[in-house]
Order: C-alpha cells, then sequence, then structure tokens
C-alpha cells in the first residue's frame, strides 16, 4: 500500500470518528466518559454539564485522569462507580454535593469489545472489559423543584412521582400496585394500563424468569436486594434495555410484603456501546470487519481446525496496480472501487464465509469447512468478481483486477499469523503469475 493510500485511509477513519464524535454531542443534557482500565479518558462527549457539576473548567483530555475532571467531593462517590464499571459491574446512583447545590445521575458500565480472553474469560464466556462507559446528567433543577421534599417523609408522594428513575411497587405475585410517571415514561404505558399487570408481561421473552435465583434469595432474606440488566418490549412494541433494582419490604414480623423495583432506561448508552464497539471492530470505508476482528476470527478457526480436525482456507486479495486508479482518478474514484469491490465480495461469499479488508487495497476471506478444490474454486471466483467490477468516472469506466492467495487450515496449521503469511505469499505468486502471463 502507498503512503498516498495510508494517509487517505487515515482521513477516513477521521471522518468516520468526526461523525460519530457529531452523533455523541446531540446526547440531550447528558455527558459520555469513556475511560480506560486506569480511570483515564479516551473520550469525552455530549453536552457540557454546568461548569462545577462535572469539572468543566478542568482538563477532560485524551489520557488525562478521569478524576481530575470532579471537584474532589463528588470524585469520592463517582470513582467507585467507576471502577466497578471496569470489574464489568453495571451500576447507576444519584449523587448530590456536600453543601446540596448539584445533583447528578451517574449511570456506569463496562464496555466490552473483544473476544472472551484469558481465564476469567474463558470460564464465564463473556467478553473482556475493555474500558468504562459513564452517562452523567445533571438534575439539580428537576430535584431542586421536590424542594423539602428530599429531607421530609411528610412529601413521600411527590418525591415518588417526581423521581428521574421508573420506580412502582409490586405484591408478591409481581404485579404493579403503585407506578410513578417515569416508570410510564419509560414504558410507554399509562399508569391505568401498568396498575394489575404483572412485570413479567413487559419484559421480553428472552429474559423472563432470568431472576427467579435472585427473587428466591431475597425472599429468603439471603440478600437485601438485587440487580439486573434486562429488556423489556415497550407499548409500542420496541425493545428497550434497562437497569432493574429490587428490593423488598417486610412487616413487623418480618413477613414480605411488597417489592420496590427500580426501573432505569439504558437503551441510548447500549446503543453508543454499539456504535463503539462497531468502530473499533469495522473498517470505516466499507463496513467490513477490520484486522483485527479478521485476525481474531482467523485464531479461532484455527483452533476448531487444530482440535477438531476441521478444514479450512483462509484467502488474502490484493488488488492489482490499484496506486495507478488513485494517481489517474483520483482517491474518491480509489474510494468507490474498494466499497464496489467489497459489496461483490460480500455477495459471492456464503454467510458463514468471513470477509474482511485488511487495509488499503488488500482484504481477506475466512472460508470455514471448506476443502482445497472447493477453495480454488472460490478464489478463481472471486478474482472473475473483481474484474466484473466497475467504477463510472463520468468519460470512462475503471475496471480493477485482482490476485488471490490461498493457504488451507487443518490440524497440522502452526497459528493464525503463519496461515495469513502463507497465504499473502500466495497472493504475491499468483500477481507475478498474472504479470509474466501479461508480458507473454
Amino acid at each position: 500500500m502507498s503512503i498516498e493510500g495510508d494517509a487517505h485511509e487515515d482521513r477516513s477513519a477521521a471522518g468516520a470518528d468526526d461523525a460519530a464524535m457529531a452523533a455523541l454531542r446531540e446526547l440531550p443534557g447528558a455527558r459520555m466518559l469513556v475511560f480506560d482500565r486506569e480511570l483515564r479518558f479516551i473520550l469525552s462527549a455530549g453536552r457540557p454539564l454546568e461548569q462545577g457539576t462535572a469539572g468543566e473548567a478542568l482538563a477532560c483530555g485524551e489520557g488525562a485522569f478521569i478524576g481530575d475532571a470532579f471537584p474532589r467531593s463528588l470524585w469520592k462517590l463517582i470513582e467507585p462507580l467507576c471502577r466497578s464499571a471496569i470489574d464489568g459491574e453495571t451500576r447507576s446512583r444519584e449523587i448530590w454535593s456536600a453543601d446540596d447545590s448539584r445533583s447528578l445521575m451517574v449511570d456506569v458500565g463496562p464496555l466490552r469489545v473483544d473476544g472472551p480472553t484469558g481465564q476469567a474469560g474463558r470460564a464465564s464466556g463473556r467478553a473482556a472489559v475493555a474500558c468504562g462507559v459513564a452517562v452523567i446528567v445533571d438534575v439539580t433543577a428537576r430535584r431542586a423543584a421536590d424542594g423539602p421534599a428530599r429531607h421530609s417523609d411528610d412529601h413521600f408522594e411527590q418525591v415518588f412521582e417526581r423521581a428521574p428513575i421508573g420506580t412502582g411497587l409490586m405484591d408478591l405475585d409481581g404485579r404493579w400496585t403503585l407506578v410513578n410517571r417515569a416508570l410510564c415514561e419509560i414504558t410507554g404505558y399509562t399508569r391505568e394500563e401498568l396498575i394489575g399487570r404483572g412485570f413479567a408481561e413487559i419484559t421480553h421473552e428472552d429474559d423472563v424468569g432470568s431472576d427467579v435465583e435472585q427473587y428466591a434469595q431475597l425472599l429468603a432474606g439471603a440478600i437485601p436486594a438485587f440487580q439486573v440488566e434486562k429488556r423489556y418490549v415497550s407499548a409500542a412494541g420496541e425493545t428497550l434495555s434497562a437497569i432493574l433494582s429490587i428490593s423488598l419490604v417486610r412487616d413487623g414480623e418480618w413477613a414480605p410484603v411488597h417489592f420496590i423495583a427500580q426501573l432505569q432506561d439504558i437503551s441510548e448508552r447500549k446503543r453508543l456501546e454499539e456504535h463503539l464497539r462497531h468502530l473499533a471492530d469495522h473498517d470505516p470505508l466499507t463496513g467490513l470487519r477490520n484486522r483485527r476482528l479478521f485476525e481474531h476470527d482467523l485464531r479461532l478457526q484455527v483452533a476448531r481446525c487444530q482440535r477438531y480436525g476441521e478444514q479450512a482456507a483462509v484467502m488474502v486479495v490484493d488488488l492489482d496496480e490499484f496506486k495507478a486508479i488513485n494517481d489517474e482518478h483520483g482517491h474518491k474514484v480509489g474510494d468507490d472501487t474498494l466499497r464496489a469491490i467489497a459489496t461483490a465480495l460480500a455477495r459471492r461469499l456464503r454467510e458463514t464465509d468471513v470477509v474482511a479488508r485488511l487495509g488499503g487495497d488488500e482484504f481477506a476471506v475466512l472460508l470455514p469447512h471448506a476443502d482445497e478444490q472447493g477453495a480454488t474454486q472460490v478464489a478463481d471466483g472471486l478474482t472473475r468478481v473483481i474484474a466484473a467490477c466497475s467504477v463510472d468516472v463520468g468519460d470512462v469506466v475503471v475496471h480493477p483486477s485482482g490476485s488471490v492467495g490461498v493457504a488451507m487450515i487443518g490440524e497440522r496449521t502452526v497459528s493464525a499469523e503463519q496461515a495469513l503469511v502463507d497465504a499473502d505469499r500466495a497472493m504475491y505468486a499468483a500477481k507475478r503469475a498474472r504479470a509474466a502471463a501479461a508480458v507473454v
């Protein structure tokens, strides 16, 4: 790949990052912070909070310690939440400053990017925590409307109704007996529609019963409360993600009376996590997997072949004379060519096959359950598919060509890295053969 191609790819990635940042800045009244395991900033975006609530006058730049962006009194309360996120926990809490002048709703959770790594990851089957995400909303104005209600039990109903988190009481059969306005707004149901309805009725079918064990422990007195992340179905039929917190009220004789449920909608945060995950795993120009994700998939395939005797193939696809297309027609035509080829490759392959852009004008393909004859046929087909691509540049039509190298994967394959090197060498051999044939 040429230096010009590298620079242009960087500009494309930067453009995607700028678009993502623009989307993050549209978060209504919220500040989103992404931080690494050392609690240092990776990203800070969204609506600025009022100066003094999250230290807007202080540095929030990449690599800066996140604690320096908060007044010390608030950071003492926020730090345990952030460290919980790095440990894989999802937590939310309303935090007041020492003088009761500021109130922040802090919602934190882990961001998992890679596949399961390490002994703990393999044992649980869950992806490793790459970083933490915090969404902070200044709710001072909203809570100020409660006046003395925060300090007075006489105003319980007013506080309950105005609470920013969806809250309700349930009987021991799981039916709503009391709900507040926020719960109605989250679910889309009216108060009348929720009262008497079972909580399970608005829970996503795949998540019904996922917390049965926690309820049993709560009723038995083994735990005082529990918190889980679940999906629910709104009145409009849309799926939403929320953090559910459940506690139990008992009478003077320790008999269970009713449950207190709090529901906090985190759908927007989940969408942001997915967007960040996509940016980390996919090529911004073509939408295909990037090298990092492809190499992860390749390592898994090599491990299956070594352990279970599966057969597979890996291919490296390189465009011929792509630099000439960029030099003669400009980088926009080069980008259009790469997108057209990416689409053509994806359409030619099976749903179980994996295609990625390694960088520049180089692509890679992984064929699970493929023998040598089948892999050779696919390689020939991809060569024809590339040649059939055309990009209209106005006065002429660009017809690219490409060379494909194949390496088989089996029980004796040493590593994913070696398989990719073998495919790369085969690609260059095919390129030399094509050039020699053209001379003749």
